[in-house]
């Protein structure tokens, strides 16, 4: 209770006084006169209420329709569609691999002989003062140049010849590392190797070919002799072709991995053994991309149900109806309508689209997938299924992903609601900001009626307790001069 004393002296009689003492208004009664005042705030606050709902809203269905982008993001990624299943006999001789360009089949295999490198192993190298216990960390004290021809056994390419410049402070990893990195001199990008793999056993060198099979490395340079090259030290490993049948057909390859016997089927060879044939299978793989779709639809069904219930108008005939936070917003009816749209719609390719793979809409709206009828688009037509729902147009350098296609349009769509992009906002990020100008206004008209109520606040309380201290003192002098008179009379 707000209160005020005062003291008045007429005589000897001393009297004081407090905000409704006598009045009987207290701080209660002024909370009722400023209680008008009071609704003004509370009815401009609920207002605030109403935006905020709203926006939280929009930032839900930002969300949903983000997480409906990550899965069309899917449905663009090439390895959901590169995928096959594989079997083999006994994988410890070989496996098989493919891409969504692989053809089904069967293949029987006999591994004869694994392929392996031409390699060249050095003698053990010691530093330049002699020094033979020493660390491959170690600087060897040796300058000059190291040079390294690799070329075909039978003459097939053209040789390839790098030369590695050694320092004084280079150490025997050092080296190595240098001729794992060499480039070919060919190669004007300068992005090439020159296909060749050094490593360090015992303080020795060992170079081999990267390309299998037999071929000829040859060491020359002034420091040839010294870093253990020395013709009547190195020693030379003469690398072999892989050795294989395939469906009773002898080959050769300078590979374990050959890539190029059966069109986008890869080899991989891991052990030979001529007398245990195996076979290899390889069968197109429907999971990935029915899981892909399946989700999206999913998605797409949850989005649009959280749609409906944020423009659900309820039962208007009803004193208490509820509805919908954003019911009747016409930005909320329009990314419906362009979705509804869009789910049906693409271009078809090579007799693919939306409901040739099964996908259709019932009275409800609620999206639904044939598994049947989209299991057997991708038997007959799989890179056409790939294709409906993107092809990848990015230029090579390209820091985003471009494209055409059922995803590349959904995608567009979804992105001119959602987008952040300075400058190229969305639909949803441009009703944001407006939210909160909105609230930004409001919130000024309550500290300006906040202060308005206090300076009203004040004044009463200031002419209330001006009104009690008052009569307080008209009080006190009344008293007296009763006293006053009681006294006169008693004297009488």
């Amino acid at each position: 209770m707000s209160s005020i004393t005062t003291s008045t002296t007429a005589g000897s009689v001393s009297s004081s006084s407090y905000m409704g003492q006598y009045t009987g208004i207290t701080s209660d009664t002024i909370d009722q006169l400023l209680q008008s005042d009071e609704l003004r705030k509370t009815v401009i606050q609920n207002k605030i209420d109403k935006i905020n709902t709203k926006s939280q809203a929009w930032t839900d269905i930002s969300t949903r329709l983000s997480n409906l982008t990550s899965k069309l993001d899917v449905l663009q990624d090439e390895a959901t569609y590169q995928t096959k299943k594989v079997t083999s006999s006994d994988d410890t001789i070989a496996t098989i691999s493919g891409t969504s360009d692989s053809l089904e089949g069967s293949y029987d295999l006999v591994v004869k002989q694994l392929a392996t490198a031409s390699k060249l192993t050095g003698g053990v190298v010691s530093k330049s003062d002699g020094t033979t216990k020493i660390s491959t960390k170690d600087a060897l004290g040796y300058s000059g140049k190291l040079t390294i021809t690799n070329a075909a056994a039978d003459g097939s390419d053209k040789p390839l010849t790098v030369e590695i410049d050694v320092k004084a402070t280079d150490s025997l990893k050092d080296i190595a590392n240098a001729i794992n990195n060499a480039k070919d001199p060919s190669d004007s990008t300068g992005t090439k190797g020159a296909g060749l793999k050094a490593t360090i056993v015992n303080n020795q060198l060992v170079v081999s070919s990267e390309e299998m099979g037999d071929r000829t490395l040859t060491i020359g340079g002034n420091l040839k002799d010294k870093l253990g090259f020395a013709d009547d030290v190195v020693k030379r490993t003469k690398g072999r072709s892989a050795e294989f049948t395939l469906d009773g057909i002898d080959m050769t390859r300078n590979s374990n991995n050959p890539t190029d016997v059966v069109d986008g089927v890869t080899l991989n060879f891991k052990k030979a053994d001529a007398s245990k044939p195996i076979t290899l299978g390889l069968t197109n793989d429907t999971d990935k991309e029915l899981s892909a779709v399946k989700d999206f639809v999913s998605q797409y069904n949850s989005v649009m149900s959280f749609l409906s219930e944020k423009m659900d108008v309820g039962d208007p005939s009803k004193s208490d109806n509820t509805t919908g936070a954003l019911a009747g917003d016409s930005t909320l009816i329009s990314l419906q309508s362009k979705l509804q749209s869009t789910v049906l719609g693409g271009k078809s390719v090579n007799g693919v689209s939306a409901s040739t793979l099964g996908l259709s809409v019932d009275r409800n709206g609620t999206l639904s997938l044939d598994e049947t009828k989209f299991k057997a688009q991708l038997a007959k037509n799989p890179n056409a299924v790939k294709d409906f729902f993107f092809v990848d147009t990015s230029t090579k350098y390209a820091t985003e992903k471009t494209g055409t296609g059922y995803t590349a349009d959904f995608k567009a769509v979804i992105d001119r609601y959602t987008s952040t992009k300075s400058g190229s906002e969305g639909v949803i990020s441009l009703r944001k900001s407006s939210y909160q100008s909105e609230i930004k206004d409001y919130n000024k008209q309550i500290e300006r009626i906040t202060e308005q109520i206090a300076t009203k606040r004040a004044r009463y309380v200031t002419m209330f307790t001006n009104l009690d201290t008052a009569i307080g003192n008209l009080q006190s002098q009344f008293s007296y001069f009763q006293s006053q008179n009681s006294s006169s009379s008693s004297n009488s």
